[in-house]
């Protein structure tokens, strides 16, 4: 049996005995089954490259396994019973081409004449949708905050085992992510392979997730095109805006021209891997931050005079608030985002920074060390035994709805 559903009626017992520790419970639910995804004994043999394909071929995750097919058979089938004329897209890792054993399944939703001020209403009703069907879903949670126009349901769907986040949208950022990866990591046929292992490296050592103090996923996106571009492997974002035809959603440009790109970089995926833990092992994120959009690192101070930082940044000037220069200026790690340079891709808490940095650090160091077929198992099953993390259920200010 799963260990989903052994622990799902762990949680249903536990519900009928202390219902006011269903919230925990249920993060208790996907913590545990996620990994046990993750710690599946390793047994790793010859030269770097068939482990690498041996460590891809068990991790990776497509939208045509029949798990996920499951799943958006039944979302769909439970919003039919409420909105109709709906249309839903699948966003995310899986849309892109870069899903692993444990991705989420992330989903958008446009509704007819939908506007975010009704979105608390949506949640409600889609909320009282799933939980009418506790076969099927459990933990149904949701989400809203006015600020960054978010309206957001996650729930854990049991047939499949998966974790499905639901965000009801109008803006179309969502699929310009998903297409923005396609185009840099289809650049090169290297490109793939490095990001799933980063992105599954970067999971097994707890460090990204959507919970909040943990870095989002597409912030470990935006830096591997960040390493890629100081390789001159990939084009700096401001250069596929060449054609500028506008298409300004939410203050920021999301058009971008598919630009072809050669380099002559010849390195192999040993050597990319093992480059990506010591470009940012000695990366200075104290005083600079990542810039996908201009391809350089930038420094912080430059941030308290926009007319000092890159022209391409001056076109959102009056998007800049006092709130989002502090966050910048002071957080642990900075990651412009492709689209809206003002928010920080690579939000994360101060505890899970510290620990980020000293894995890159130990990874840089095994890189350097030790032969290449003995470099994928050490960084995948090494310690970070002088990092100790306190995850606690966090608030966020400003949010109509907590996770409910």
């Amino acid at each position: 049996m799963h260990c989903a559903r052994v622990l799902v009626l762990i949680v249903l017992v536990g519900l009928v005995q202390v219902h006011s520790f269903s919230w925990v419970c249920g993060v208790s639910v996907l913590a545990f089954c996620g990994s046990a995804v993750l710690s599946a004994p390793l047994s790793l043999a010859g030269d770097f490259d068939s482990q690498l394909q041996h460590i891809l071929h068990e991790q990776t995750l497509t939208p045509q396994d029949p798990a996920i097919s499951r799943a958006l058979h039944d979302v769909r089938a439970t919003l039919d019973q409420r909105w109709p004329g709906y249309e839903l897209f699948l966003t995310g890792s899986l849309a892109a081409g870069l899903g692993i054993k444990a991705s989420d399944i992330d989903v958008s939703i446009r509704l007819p004449h939908f506007n975010v001020s009704a979105g608390l209403y949506v949640l409600k009703e889609t909320a009282k949708l799933f939980n009418e069907q506790p076969e099927l879903y459990l933990e149904v949670k949701y989400r809203h905050d006015d600020g960054y126009n978010s309206t957001f349901l996650q729930c854990y769907h049991m047939p499949s085992e998966r974790v499905v986040d639901i965000e009801f949208q109008t803006s179309g950022v969502d699929i310009f992510q998903v297409n923005l990866m396609k185009y840099y990591f289809n650049l090169d046929r290297r490109f793939q392979p490095l990001v799933v292992f980063l992105k599954y490296w970067f999971k097994v050592h707890d460090v990204t997730g959507h919970k909040i103090g943990y870095l989002p996923n597409f912030g470990v996106y935006m830096l591997i095109i960040f390493y890629l571009q100081q390789k001159n492997m990939a084009p700096p974002g401001d250069t596929l805006h060449i054609k500028w035809r506008p298409n300004y959603i939410e203050a920021w440009n999301l058009h971008f021209d598919e630009l072809p790109y050669n380099t002559n970089n010849t390195e192999n995926l040993h050597q990319l891997l093992g480059g990506f833990f010591k470009y940012y092992s000695e990366f200075n994120f104290e005083e600079y931050f990542v810039s996908p959009l201009t391809g350089r690192r930038i420094p912080k101070n430059a941030l308290r005079d926009i007319d000092v930082l890159p022209e391409v940044y001056s076109l959102y000037h009056n998007t800049w608030d006092q709130t989002m220069l502090e966050e910048a200026m002071n957080g642990d790690m900075f990651i412009a985002d492709f689209n809206g340079h003002h928010l920080n891709a690579g939000l994360i808490s101060h505890e899970r920074a510290t620990k980020l940095k000293h894995l890159l650090k130990s990874a840089a160091t095994m890189f350097e060390e030790l032969p290449s077929d003995e470099f994928l198992s050490a960084i995948l099953v090494m310690g970070d035994q002088e990092t100790t993390i306190n995850d606690n259920i966090s608030t966020v200010d400003g949010i109509s709805e907590q996770w409910s």
